[in-house]
């Protein structure tokens, strides 16, 4: 499956090409960069956000300039479907202690705020140095809530995607490129 094909279809929807596998490796590219430039003196934790953020995190990890880091995992959810439901589920905790260490947590995408900032609070009673958010996609017009987005890799457009991590109901995270809902299916 690449973006050349003009649609794919699951469960009944139909998914259009929307971002190339290209365009995405640049943009993790520019974002290690950014943060290589903070952190590399730093030796701090990411938190890669399971199951979506596996593959932008292992990218974003090679990327970076520097050595001195470590990776934890966690698992959360507030999505059913297609739709953020808001219910938070930490399915997976955080095993290192991460008193006054510098936290960046690698998302996979941004919508409607509700997870992260959830997540960003549970960290925070843990008494880190900082917490910081690193996101492959951010979808500004979804947010629900007041939330810092530190590091954003693509702001996008409001539609269901999958691909490059993310699924719907399981399906398509080993998707290279990113494909968009078709418009008419809504």
């Amino acid at each position: 499956m690449n973006i050349q094909e003009k649609e794919i279809s699951h469960k009944g929807l139909t998914f259009v090409p929307y971002l190339a596998r290209e365009k995405i490796a640049h943009e993790v590219k520019r974002v290690a960069q950014e943060i290589s430039q903070e952190y590399k003196d730093k030796n701090p934790i990411f938190i890669g956000i399971l199951n979506g953020a596996f593959i932008f995190c292992s990218d974003l990890i090679r990327n970076l300039e520097f050595l001195e880091c470590e990776i934890e995992f966690c698992k959360v959810s507030s999505y059913e479907g297609t739709e953020s439901s808001g219910n938070i589920k930490q399915l997976i905790g955080l095993k290192q202690d991460i008193k006054d260490r510098h936290v960046v947590i690698i998302e996979d995408i941004v919508d409607s705020g509700i997870t992260m900032q959830g997540l960003i609070n549970f960290l925070k009673e843990k008494n880190p140095a900082s917490v910081k958010l690193c996101t492959m996609f951010f979808k500004p017009a979804n947010l629900k809530v007041e939330l810092k987005v530190d590091y954003i890799g693509m702001t996008i457009d409001p539609e269901f995607i999958v691909g490059y991590g993310l699924d719907f109901d399981e399906w398509g995270r080993n998707i290279p490129d990113v494909w968009i809902l078709k418009k008419e299916q809504k």
